[in-house]
């Protein structure tokens, strides 16, 4: 996604055919695992209940590999600790956890610890790479 690649040093464009790849090879791997362990291979929960989870992380990895062609990796790295936050809204809303007042504020102390402006102004700190950041992180 950073790094230009053959004889005509092109830059990869298409994150959703990588998702794709990914998604299929862990399917086969899986897939392979539950047989090797003659597990059945039949989902115990009806399809349409994975459907959402299922939309939600290819719609977050699509982001997160994105974001890499304007955010450098390390910067993508850091912004990654933020995720504590939107997991335990989600939390709170979807699963009615409840969290302590100190799993909050560790939660806080990481975020606040993030870094998310690099030393080389550029490409790495596009409006539309934080955009899609906080797309990834708010689709977790």
């Amino acid at each position: 996604m950073r790094v230009p690649y053959g004889l005509n040093k092109e830059y990869f464009k298409y994150s959703l055919f990588l998702v794709f790849c990914n998604r299929i090879t862990t399917s086969a791997v899986s897939a392979v695992f539950l047989l090797a362990s003659k597990k059945a291979l039949v989902p115990v929960a009806p399809i349409y209940k994975y459907c959402l989870i299922s939309v939600s992380n290819i719609l977050t990895t699509t982001c997160q590999y994105e974001a890499l062609k304007y955010v450098s990796f390390p910067v993508q790295t850091l912004a990654k600790c933020a995720k504590m936050i939107p997991v335990m809204i989600w939390g709170t809303f979807i699963m009615q956890k409840t969290y302590k007042g100190f799993d909050y504020l560790v939660a806080f102390l990481v975020t606040l610890g993030t870094d998310v402006s690099p030393y080389s102004k550029g490409r790495e700190s596009t409006v539309w790479g934080v955009s899609l950041m906080v797309g990834y992180l708010g689709l977790v």
